[in-house]
């Protein structure tokens, strides 16, 4: 999608909010300029509201006309997560674990994930 250079996450947010539950927007940036390459990937809660998104291709969002393409990039981390079992690498891995009450300390969540 091709994006107005002053779009902000919260108006793709409300932007496609219209077709079902944003989970995550991230708005793709040069990492040395800081400044915006007009693309961006909107997570949904449902996989349902895809399609839907897809049908709001050539509206106008801060006045420019948008194209909403379905991402490969959730069929490519689970190929390259396949390959990996495969291969038998069994380096470390990093998860993300998030929701976790305040009390939950480092040692309980190490006698969760440790072997």
């Amino acid at each position: 999608m091709q994006l107005a250079a002053r779009i902000r996450p919260r108006d793709l947010e409300d932007f496609f909010s219209a077709v079902g539950k944003v989970r995550d927007v991230r708005i793709i940036s040069d990492r040395n300029s800081r400044r915006s390459k007009g693309i961006a990937y909107v997570e949904f809660c449902e996989i349902q509201s895809v399609p839907l998104a897809i049908g709001l291709t050539g509206q106008r969002l801060l006045g420019v006309p948008i194209i909403v393409q379905a991402s490969q990039a959730e069929k490519n981390r689970l190929a390259a997560m396949a390959n990996n079992l495969q291969k038998g690498n069994g380096g470390p891995m990093r998860l993300y674990v998030g929701s976790l009450h305040f009390n939950i300390t480092e040692d309980m969540l190490r006698g969760i994930f440790e072997p």
